[in-house]
């Protein structure tokens, strides 16, 4: 406010100068500021522009009347309160002015007026409006002070939430610390002091650090101004040195604090010790790599078990296969030789399911499907399979029910395992009655059903049924033997087809029902099946002369395993030679002419691989047969990168041995070009 009175504005408002410059020499008085409007528009205007304590409005004017201009003003909310006299030379009548008040005037002024009662009009409505304003700026003092005093009481609350933050911050058993928006630290709680050994007055602004590791320090510093540049809280390991000296772990964690604007004016932080958690998750790895470690172990174990029982196992079976196919005693024939040759492919069998096993739960399962003729699977299951059962005075019943593709796409060796594992199950719990596998197929699924009539499964125990070494109970392991790992194998071998065993009825003594599925798509245009359900007995071939002729070096250090190939060898009427060890037989096979070469992988004083690779580098091109007691198929690409014509596993089959051979030497002579894994 200046040092005089404030002056009042005043609207006139009148079409005619003559009548504005009478109104104005009659109103103009010091505190009056006169504002002229020439039509109802013009006034409406001046409105937006000045605090109007009254408004003197002619009635009658062009384009917009003074009733049409008040009723207008009236209904905007700002300036309706504004009091209005109209001034008009109309007839005095009551309807003309009775319109007027309803248009929203508060008095009539008829030409010609009075001065003075004019000036009075005026005089009253201004030191009302004078009244009002100063009834306003009190009202608006009184808010200020209002606000003030609400102020210190905030101000006063702040304080006291302040305290009660630094006391809930000291209660914590974590360091609580505050920075500025540059990084500087104004406040540290007890903690700190506590676990520092350092008061807080010599740990502000960037003097903490000194209690950070030296190594730390860089990358906290870079961590936060990278936070700052995103405007997001961080979080980061670091080492802070103890009252005792010793540096421990913590997690440095930070939020920014906002201003309205959402500037950064701050940050609240925690210091976290973490060092028996990470001395704990040190641990947990080390305990890691040593389960990882003792993994590795039972793989390699699984190997040498593999190669130190399929060694001996391999004689036991051979010199069993002689026996048989020559003039023996008939009790000796089936009392001895046909129980060791049963009890050692039950040996080899459950060595088999531990390896496969091991390599399913390693994820090293190698699945090679190929165009399988299931006409030949189901005979070589029904005479493989048909003894056992007869041998129990059970039926065994092979049927479809539907039309069954001959030939399919998937792993034969892998779906034959299945087959053995499920259909050997039911023959083998089942004392009476019958074992029926039925045959289904719905493109491209092929559905094997297994049900027998034996001593079934408790459903209560039916979730251990398919858990790798687990059986029913201790009771069926003495009674009906087994390694429990021949379902749970199957069934991954099945997933690894792409489809599953499932058991689908059982009750105990009541015989089970399991499906078996795999997806295997059919050969276009392929013919259809029907399975045999005639029992049959499988043959063993003859002595045929099919290696009349050829001239063989055996190298193989096992003596036992000398006199069984040998024997193999020439009753198919073969020349064989023997070398005890690798070196023995790179001699003989530069010194003597070899139609083919068989050689055993593990030996003393120089390997089969070794061998092999020398020969090759050597020149020899005549075919080399690995045989090695190792059934892993990495062995087999091992052999075949040294120099190695073909790969066979002990216990060596007579008739694979055999053909093998012919093959190898139908194929003639050998251009080995060493592959980047052929170097010992």
């Amino acid at each position: 406010m200046g040092s005089g009175p404030q002056r009042t504005d005043i609207l006139i408002t009148d079409d005619r100068s003559d009548s504005l410059i009478a109104l104005e020499a009659l109103l103009n008085l010091p505190h009056y500021n006169l504002v002229q409007a020439s039509s109802g528009r013009q006034a409406i205007e001046r409105l937006k522009h000045f605090d109007f304590a009254v408004i003197l409005m002619d009635v009658q004017m062009p384009e917009m009347d003074g009733f049409q201009t008040v009723a207008k003003i009236k209904e905007m909310a700002e300036f309706k309160h504004i009091p209005v006299i109209f001034i008009t030379a109309i007839d005095k009548d009551e309807r003309y002015v009775y319109k007027g008040y309803e248009s929203g005037a508060v008095d009539y002024v008829f030409k010609p007026f009075d001065p003075q009662i004019l000036k009075s009009k005026v005089s009253v409505f201004v030191e009302l409006h004078q009244k009002n304003r100063i009834l306003l700026e009190q009202s608006l003092r009184l808010q200020e002070h209002e606000r003030n005093r609400r102020m210190q009481e905030l101000a006063q609350q702040d304080l006291e939430n302040l305290m009660r933050y630094r006391s809930l911050a000291n209660a914590i058993p974590h360091i609580v610390w505050r920075a500025d928006s540059a990084s500087r630290v104004d406040y540290l709680n007890q903690e700190w002091v506590d676990y520092t050994g350092r008061k807080s007055s010599e740990s502000l602004g960037s003097r903490w650090l000194s209690s950070f590791h030296p190594d730390d320090i860089s990358n906290l510093m870079t961590t936060w101004r990278s936070a700052l540049r995103q405007h997001s809280a961080f979080e980061l390991e670091s080492r802070i040195q103890a009252a005792n000296g010793e540096y421990r772990f913590h997690i440095v964690k930070a939020s920014p604090e906002r201003n309205a604007q959402e500037e950064i004016i701050g940050w609240l932080g925690t210091c976290t010790d973490i060092e028996e958690r990470k001395r704990f998750i040190d641990e947990l790895a080390n305990a890691k790599v040593m389960a990882e470690a003792a993994s590795e172990a039972k793989t390699n174990f699984l190997a040498n078990m593999s190669h130190e029982i399929r060694t001996p196992l391999n004689a036991v079976l051979g010199f069993a296969d002689l026996m048989l196919n020559t003039d023996c005693d008939e009790d000796e024939r089936t009392s001895g030789l046909t129980t060791i040759r049963r009890n050692g492919q039950l040996l080899l069998k459950i060595i088999d399911e531990v390896l496969d096993l091991s390599k399913i739960e390693a994820g090293h399962l190698q699945i090679e499907k190929s165009e399988v003729d299931l006409n030949r699977i189901f005979s070589e299951m029904h005479n493989l399979l048909g003894q056992r059962a007869k041998d129990k005075n059970l039926v065994l019943t092979f049927h479809s029910s539907s039309d069954i593709p001959r030939y399919i796409s998937t792993d034969p060796t892998r779906l034959k395992q299945i087959l053995i594992n499920v259909i050997g199950n039911a023959i083998k719990f089942t004392n009476r009655g019958s074992v029926d596998v039925e045959m289904s197929y719905d493109q491209p699924e092929l559905k094997v059903a297994v049900a027998d009539s034996g001593i079934g499964i408790d459903p209560e125990k039916a979730h251990l049924l398919f858990q790798p070494f687990t059986q029913m109970d201790n009771s069926r392991t003495r009674e009906f033997g087994g390694s429990g790992l021949g379902l749970a194998l199957s069934r991954r071998l099945a997933r690894a087809l792409g489809g599953n065993i499932e058991l689908k009825a059982t009750s105990l003594n009541g015989g089970a029902r399991f499906l078996i599925t795999i997806e295997a798509p059919a050969r276009a245009q392929s013919d259809h099946f029907a399975p045999s359900k005639q029992d049959s007995m499988a043959t063993q071939p003859g002595d045929i002369k099919k290696l009349e002729g050829v001239k063989v070096l055996l190298v193989e250090d096992s003596q036992d395993n000398q006199i069984l190939t040998s024997r193999f060898l020439t009753l198919a009427g073969a020349h064989v030679d023997i070398a005890q060890d690798g070196i023995e037989g790179i001699a003989l096979a530069q010194t003597l002419s070899h139609d083919i070469i068989l050689m055993d992988i593990q030996m003393p004083n120089l390997d089969g691989y070794s061998a092999t690779s020398r020969l090759r580098k050597q020149g020899y091109d005549r075919p080399i047969i690995a045989l090695t007691a190792h059934a892993l198929k990495e062995e087999k690409m091992k052999c075949l990168a040294v120099g190695c014509n073909a790969y066979l596993s002990k216990p060596i089959d007579r008739i694979n041995l055999i053909e093998q051979i012919r093959k190898c030497l139908a194929e003639g002579p050998t251009t080995f070009i060493p592959s980047s894994d052929a170097s010992i």
